[in-house]
């Protein structure tokens, strides 16, 4: 056979396949199968194919859009969300905020209820009694900039008055995971993305096996699969703590330039639905937790580096016997040697801490965040982009990195406001909300300021939620554990077995058998 007749015999069967799915697939259209939503989402959220909201009812038989279970792989549990749907028909008098972006904006460790989207839907409704507030959590634990926009895109076709953003500290974390979607040749995402938002595919995803599957059993399939990657990711992370695999400065500033276009695209996207753009800057714990890895400058001699390593050994064991003055002036010295060493910066700012030198110890915490290797959050310099493309494109900020700053005790941002390494604890989120209520209300959004009700509101204290509802601080030691394990911090995670102990919870297997 020859290579045209060959190549002919091949497009034939690509279209005679191609004809059959479409058959298939106007035959489900006509009679009604197929509809709704899938099981999961393979393309986790890159595309817009399995949809972020779905139609739903609520138990009075009110039609609302609701986010997908398929979205958010089985994180939820049982418990109803009211923070993650609002009514299909939004209502004359309505005013629709919708919060996009990470885990941080989502609430976790904590249930949705919980984030500063709740409480600022509270406060809200108890200023503005007149509208009918709905504050919707759109934010995706685990999605970078990246996934945000797509999400923010759909957002845009439901009358969004006000989009609120908080995304940044995903970006390294998302291509590490997802490197196959993120790298894959355009046609052929486009083909995949065809293929899962057919009817053909919904059906599918529920009749995976020779019997038929629940929607749960499909989810609960698919988010093994999803937790499998994870582990190959904890992978990746600790061979980067051990010095394997650093990322270039290439693929920083690749990072870097993407991370700003999807937020310039997310501020035309809002504006073009008619919403004002809120972006928050980004904080995270920078006094109580250490960098994930660290590395010297390239050109470090030999000579230099035996040097630089005397001198920082020195600092060690002078901190060690309690004289800082000592250690801060062999860690001078080594600094003078190589000013990279995310460690030596930490150490440094540990001992400013001490001697009350806190102006400069806040300058060197920072300054060890973003030298980390193996970052646990965004650099600070993603707070000036936010900034300015806030300027220039009419949107409004909300300083959450200043604000916690001033909240924290000497400006100093650590255990007392962050769960482990970004998650704002109870306390934080009702400070970001109180935040976002005051830009809100100074730029007169929805009303003039003068219109909105003047009475005191009063968040209630996080003694008494935890008080109420003591899984939340069952919640706070387990991500912590979580965190300190795929970290290798194992008087960490021994910390946190203790408290959940004294909890009535014992710990829970590792998911790396080396730390068992």
């Amino acid at each position: 056979m020859s290579a045209c007749a060959r190549l002919g015999l091949v497009a034939g069967g690509l279209v005679a396949g191609v004809a059959c799915l479409g058959a298939i697939e106007l035959l489900l259209h006509i009679v009604g199968a197929g509809e709704g939503p899938p099981a999961y989402d393979p393309m986790v959220g890159f595309s817009a194919a399995v949809p972020l909201f779905e139609r739903a009812e609520r138990a009075d038989a009110t039609p609302v859009f609701r986010v997908s279970s398929a979205r958010l792989l089985g994180e939820t549990g049982a418990e109803p969300m009211p923070e993650r749907e609002f009514r299909a028909e939004k209502p004359a008098n309505g005013f629709r905020v919708f919060v996009v972006g990470e885990s941080s904006a989502a609430g976790y460790p904590y249930p949705p209820a919980y984030a500063f989207g709740a409480w600022l839907g509270r406060r809200l409704a108890a200023r503005l009694p007149d509208l009918s507030v709905e504050v919707v959590n759109a934010a995706v634990a685990g999605y970078s900039s990246r996934r945000a926009l797509v999400a923010l895109r759909e957002i845009a076709r439901y009358q969004p008055d006000v989009v609120i953003v908080y995304s940044g500290h995903n970006e390294w974390a998302e291509r590490r995971y997802y490197s196959r979607l993120i790298e894959m040749n355009p046609w052929l995402f486009w083909l995949r993305e065809r293929l899962f938002s057919t009817r053909l595919f919904t059906l599918a995803s529920h009749w995976l096996s020779p019997r038929r599957e629940s929607s749960r059993e499909a989810l609960e399939r698919f988010v093994a699969g999803q937790r499998k990657e994870f582990d190959e990711m904890f992978a990746v992370f600790s061979r980067r703590v051990e010095g394997d695999g650093y990322a270039t400065p290439e693929q920083i500033a690749q990072r870097d330039e993407l991370y700003r276009l999807n937020l310039e695209e997310m501020a035309r996207t809002a504006r073009g639905a008619g919403a004002r753009v809120v972006f928050l800057t980004l904080s995270q714990n920078f006094a109580d937790w250490s960098p994930g890895a660290s590395s010297h400058r390239p050109d470090l001699g030999e000579e230099e580096a035996a040097g630089w390593q005397s001198h920082f050994a020195e600092g060690e064991r002078a901190a060690s016997a309690g004289d800082c003055r000592a250690a801060l002036s062999a860690w001078d010295r080594a600094l003078a040697i190589d000013d990279q060493h995310a460690l030596l910066h930490y150490r440094i700012a540990g001992c400013q801490r001490t001697l009350g030198q806190f102006d400069l110890a806040r300058t060197h915490y920072r300054r060890a965040s973003d030298l980390d290797r193996v970052p646990h959050g965004a650099p600070t310099q993603f707070n000036e982009w936010i900034r300015r493309i806030a300027e220039r494109s009419g949107a409004l900020v909300v300083d959450t990195d200043a604000l916690l700053e001033s909240a924290s005790e000497h400006g100093l941002v650590g255990d007392d406001l962050i769960n482990e390494f970004v998650h704002p604890n109870l306390r934080a989120h009702q400070l970001i909300a109180e935040e976002i209520e005051r830009v809100l209300r100074g730029a007169g959004i929805p009303r003039p300021e003068n219109d909105w009700r003047t009475l005191e509101w009063v968040d209630p204290p996080p003694a008494q939620l935890v008080a109420e509802n003591p899984s939340l601080r069952v919640r706070e030691h387990e991500a912590i554990r979580f965190t300190c394990i795929i970290a290798r911090r194992m008087d960490c995670v021994q910390e946190q077995d203790d408290q959940l102990r004294k909890l009535g919870r014992g710990p829970r297997p590792s998911p790396d058998p080396t730390f068992q």
